[in-house]
């Protein structure tokens, strides 16, 4: 029975954990769709993503979830150590947020007490069939030509070194772990990944921290190990190395180049990491897998633009209804205290309570500010469903064929959870009527005068007691005449009433009737009449109202306004 108990703990910290790590991949990959291709930091996380997905996964027994990230994390070893010229970039999106939304369905199903079963073998077709189409248009393919990742390779490859000078250091580098540490392998590629950027020759044992879950196991019974050549002084190599993750102890050791050529017998090793030269007869130049494509100390980068990385708070998970008992419990207290304390036994005894009365007023600051802090705990920001909306453009503009960014505002601004949940459905049918009704198609544009690109801006502020959130798009408009039309049609509005007596405002809220729609196709995104009626009554049902408004050729905004 114990057994059960752990199993459901531990299901329930694997759904909330891999639904984090989702969460900050997608926000990832969305920053850079308008890129060229990834940075070279947006690879190495993606691939830590991958990885640490592919780890609890495999630990979970979750077959089909273990193989998909396993083969994601093949591409992204692939682009990272071998920065292939030509990747498309668009495809590449679109592959790791099918892998996304795979493990999400496989989560649902968790929650719901269902197995996670989904067949991931047509996805990961796809990531080969990618995978092989980069490396064959590789530049430096004449040079390496691909026949295993390394992630599933067991061979080991030799490399050389840059030959010597005298701005050279050796150092030798043993770190220990602390004994909880988890995945104490992929913490020691994180040394290694930051010693690369630097280094003119390196070299770990044990050697298998990528391709190897036991070698974390390894790693914490017996120290990780490093020899190290750089034209980096001993001050700046500290500094790289202590960003590791739970280190216990790091000792760093200046050696001399025949110590460092000595290997790891330093260490008591037989043998150095890397010895033995497999599968081809290729002759290494010097600085092979060590300084790929760059000087020691110098990355290629493969955007324009890179972007600093925010500092992770600390959080902890909490149960919504106990929060929302927690919040009932603040509101009883309050009524409590104040029935306690204007009591009128004790207002009427002719007592003196001047002790009393100072105890009291303490008591309702404390208990104003726990309301206080309850309602804050209770306030959601927009950042996540507005980059969920992001994902909902970028999709849709791929499928209608049309260029369009999207452009967010106010998403530090915050709501009640309550609200956020609910605007979720008509943010998304907002999102794809401004796609598919408002944003002309390149040509339109163009002969408009605008830019071919459209744009939809999501906007959250706060001011005069009013929250508002609004999207908007830069595109042809609402057409009055066209929306009059189809609702004489659909016997909607009174035959008798002349079209010029009705205001602008009074047209555009009958795009919110149940069944109305101006497109005489049904395609994927509008056509059969349903969408702005929901977003009114989702609006309605949660205390708001929805305010359009539109000028013809210039775009349209949709505002939902709550008070607060």
């Amino acid at each position: 029975m114990s057994f059960e108990l752990n199993r459901d703990d531990m299901l329930d910290t694997y759904v909330l954990e891999t639904t984090q790590i989702l969460e900050e991949l997608q926000a990832l990959v969305l920053r850079f769709q308008d890129a060229d291709a990834f940075s070279e930091d947006a690879i190495a996380e993606i691939f830590r993503y991958m990885h640490t997905l592919k780890g609890s996964a495999g630990f979970m027994m979750f077959e089909q979830m273990h193989m998909l990230s396993h083969k994601t994390e093949d591409v992204f070893y692939y682009l990272r150590e071998h920065k292939p010229a030509s990747v498309p970039q668009k495809e590449l999106i679109e592959l790791v947020l099918k892998v996304s939304d795979f493990f999400q369905g496989e989560l649902e199903k968790l929650s719901e007490g269902q197995d996670a079963d989904t067949d991931a073998g047509d996805l990961i077709d796809e990531l080969n069939t990618f995978l092989e189409k980069i490396s064959a248009s590789d530049e430096d393919k004449k040079n390496e030509k691909l026949t295993e990742t390394a992630a599933e390779s067991s061979d080991t490859r030799i490399y050389i070194a840059p030959k010597d000078t005298k701005a050279n250091h050796y150092f030798q580098i043993y770190i220990v772990y602390a004994r909880d540490t988890k995945m104490a392998n992929v913490h020691a590629y994180k040394v290694v990944r930051l010693l690369k950027d630097i280094a003119v020759d390196i070299k770990y044992t044990p050697e298998d921290i990528l391709t190897s879950e036991a070698s974390g196991d390894e790693i914490l019974d017996k120290g990780f190990k490093i020899l190290l050549k750089t034209g980096c002084a001993r001050k700046k190599l500290k500094k790289l190395v202590s960003e590791g993750y739970e280190t216990e102890a790091i000792e760093i050791k200046e050696i001399d180049a025949a110590r460092f050529e000595a290997g790891f017998k330093l260490f008591g090793v037989d043998a150095p990491v890397v010895a033995k030269v497999t599968k081809d007869d290729k002759e290494y130049a010097p600085g092979d897998f060590v300084v790929h494509n760059g000087a020691p100390g110098q990355g290629r980068f493969l955007a324009k633009d890179t972007e600093q990385k925010k500092d992770k708070g600390t959080h902890i998970s909490v149960e919504v209804s106990d929060m929302d008992r927690l919040a009932d419990l603040v509101i009883k207290l309050s009524k409590a205290q104040g029935k306690l304390i204007d009591d009128k036994e004790v207002r009427d005894a002719g007592l003196k309570l001047e002790a009393f009365d100072r105890n009291a007023d303490k008591i309702r600051v404390i208990t104003s500010e726990m309301q206080d802090l309850v309602t804050s705990m209770r306030m959601v920001s927009f950042t996540n469903i507005f980059l969920r909306m992001n994902r909902v453009i970028f999709e849709a503009s791929r499928k209608l064929g049309k260029d369009i960014e999207c452009v967010i505002e106010g998403d530090e601004v915050k709501a009640d959870r309550g609200i956020i949940e609910h605007i979720s459905d008509p943010l998304m049918h907002m999102v794809r009527n401004c796609a598919d009704h408002g944003i002309e198609d390149g040509n339109e544009r163009m002969l408009a005068g605008k830019p071919m690109r459209g744009r939809i801006t999501l906007k959250a502020e706060e001011s005069d007691g009013e929250l508002r959130v609004s999207v908007s798009d830069d595109g042809a408009g609402l057409n009055r005449e066209k929306i009059l039309k189809k609702a004489h049609d659909k016997d909607l509005i009174p035959a008798d009433r002349p079209d010029e007596d009705y205001t602008d405002s009074e047209v555009w809220q009958l795009i919110t009737i149940p069944g109305f729609s101006t497109n005489s196709e049904v395609t994927e995104f509008s056509g059969r009449g349903v969408g702005m009626d929901v977003v009114v009554n989702t609006v309605e049902t949660i205390g708001g109202k929805l305010k359009i408004e539109s000028t013809e050729g210039k775009g349209s905004t949709m505002t939902m306004i709550f008070p607060v």
